[in-house]
Parts: C-alpha cells; structure tokens; sequence
C-alpha cells in the first residue's frame, strides 16, 4: 500500500510573502552564500545543465530550512511551497520579483 502524499498547509499572501522573504534572505547569510559561490565556481560554466544540477539540492535545502518553520516539510515540502507562494506572483509584483530572484538562484544568479 502506498504512502499517502504528505498534506501542506495553504499559505495566504501574507504568509507566502513572509516565507519569500525569508527564503531569499537565507541566500544572504555568510555560510549558505559561500556554499552557493564554491558550487557555482566548481561548475564547468559551459554547462548550464551541470549547474542547474549541482545548485538545486543546494538550494532545495537552504529553503527547506526556511519553508519547515511554515509548516512545509518532507518530499516535495519545498516545491509545495514555492508553487503556493508562485500562485500570488500574477496579482502581487512583490512576490513575483521575488520569485525571479528564487529561480536566478537555481541558476547561480
């Protein structure tokens, strides 16, 4: 018998600019900054792919500590999550610039 897929809780705008907020700002501390700039360095800068690669666990993981404290964890508690906070990004220009920022992570942006 399969595992039912774990239930996240819905964020409401407030929420989900709060958790955007927080997510970019976990980019900014020293420690999470230095891992993104070593990962980025040891990729081959020809192979976007390889990059994408190596900086999505990364930063799956610098915003999962941060989506957890809003109840998201888990498989698939982070991706939940971004796709909730992307939900508001067409009505609030606040969280769609944020959500740019997210994605140009994912690409060593």
């Amino acid at each position: 018998m399969a595992t039912p897929a774990p239930a996240f809780p819905t964020l409401d705008l407030e929420k989900a600019k709060a958790a955007l907020a927080e997510a970019i700002a976990a980019f900014e501390i020293p420690e999470h900054k230095e891992r993104m700039e070593t990962a980025i360095a040891s990729c081959d800068p020809t192979n976007p792919m390889a990059k994408m690669q190596t900086l999505i666990p990364i930063v799956q993981e610098i915003q999962g500590t941060v989506m957890a404290k809003y109840g998201f964890e888990g498989p698939g508690a982070v991706m939940a999550a971004t796709m909730q906070i992307n939900m508001f990004a067409p009505q609030d220009p606040e969280i769609a610039n944020g959500v740019r920022m997210l994605a140009a992570k994912l690409s060593g942006n």
